[in-house]
Order: C-alpha cells, then sequence, then structure tokens
C-alpha cells in the first residue's frame, strides 16, 4: 500500500510544480522564452517530474523496506493478559 501512496504524491507533486511554474509564468511579461517554453512543454515536464519522483519514490521504497529474508509475526495476546508487540524475525528455511 505504501508503494502506491509513494507513487500519488509523486504524481501529485509533479502537478504542483508545474502549476506552480504555469502561475510564476503567468505573472512574467508575453515575450519572456521562459514562459513561452513551459507553455508549450507542460505535458513534457508534468511526465519527466513524475518520472523521477517515482523512481526516487521507489528507490527510497526499496532501500527503507523489509528485507525478503523476514516474516512478520503479529501481536498476540499472552496468557496472563499481557500483549507481546509484534515483529520480524527471520524466516526459517523449513518453513518455506
Amino acid at each position: 500500500m505504501r508503494r502506491y501512496i509513494y507513487i500519488a504524491c509523486a504524481i501529485l507533486i509533479a502537478i504542483i510544480l508545474i502549476e506552480a511554474l504555469r502561475l510564476i509564468s503567468n505573472r512574467m511579461s508575453q515575450d519572456n522564452k521562459f514562459r513561452q517554453f513551459i507553455e508549450k512543454n507542460r505535458i513534457i515536464l508534468v511526465l519527466l517530474v513524475s518520472i523521477i519522483l517515482s523512481v526516487l519514490s521507489f528507490a527510497m521504497f526499496e532501500l527503507k523496506g523489509a528485507s525478503p529474508s523476514l516474516q512478520y509475526s503479529p501481536a498476540t495476546i499472552e496468557n496472563d493478559g499481557t500483549i507481546k508487540d509484534g515483529a520480524f524475525d527471520l524466516r526459517d528455511a523449513a518453513s518455506e
């Protein structure tokens, strides 16, 4: 689920950045070449920023994600009523 949130955030940030550039360019004079470049290539810029942010978010997800050799053990309630926290444990070779 976190992966989809990263993708959505990357796309949303790209749209916000392009719209911010559009607002800035609208305040510039009509003869400005920077404004003309942004207006002409807006879709390409959105795609480019989205791809860059998506790659960065995927890299962050892969680097900070749990190791594939780990297995999650959920929280459990002990006999005396205490709660044992969930944790990531090493997988047993026999359980695979």
